[in-house]
């Protein structure tokens, strides 16, 4: 999936609909952890494709580890997130707060972590990260 633009959050239960992706919303004391996407050039929420059968939370509680080397705490649903690169697509929003993520982290598909406040944010953010971040940060 390309960029993506956000279209609309869903206010339904987790087990309602089909999402295809996840992502989590994870605060931590210097603020809501975010990833580099390298191949994408933005900063992100951490969150990916659901695997075969795995639910939307496990991905995201995955994901998050996998992006920022990172441990979640307990997720906490927040709704269906609608978005769209040419095609609509829906995910699973969650947020919860980190047991723990580094200072810094790199893979192959992140290039560091950054950290979102109100006050300051690293550049360029996802259209759709931005609004997750603008309704639930």
């Amino acid at each position: 999936m390309g960029l993506a633009r956000f279209v609309t959050l869903h206010a339904l239960p987790e087990n309602a609909g089909q999402p295809r992706f996840a992502v989590l919303i994870a605060r931590t004391p210097a603020g809501i952890a975010l990833v580099l996407n390298h191949w994408r050039k933005v900063w992100e929420l951490p969150g990916g494709l659901i695997d075969p059968g795995e639910t939307a939370r496990a991905c995201a509680v995955r994901e998050f580890h996998e992006e920022t080397g990172g441990e979640a705490g307990d997720p906490e649903w927040l709704g269906l997130v609608e978005v769209n690169d040419g095609s609509t697509h829906f995910g699973g929003v969650y947020g919860c707060t980190a047991d723990f993520v580094p200072q810094d982290f790199h893979n192959e598909e992140t290039g560091g972590l950054g950290r979102w406040t109100r006050d300051a944010s690293p550049e360029p953010l996802g259209n759709a990260d931005a609004a997750l971040l603008n309704r639930f940060g």
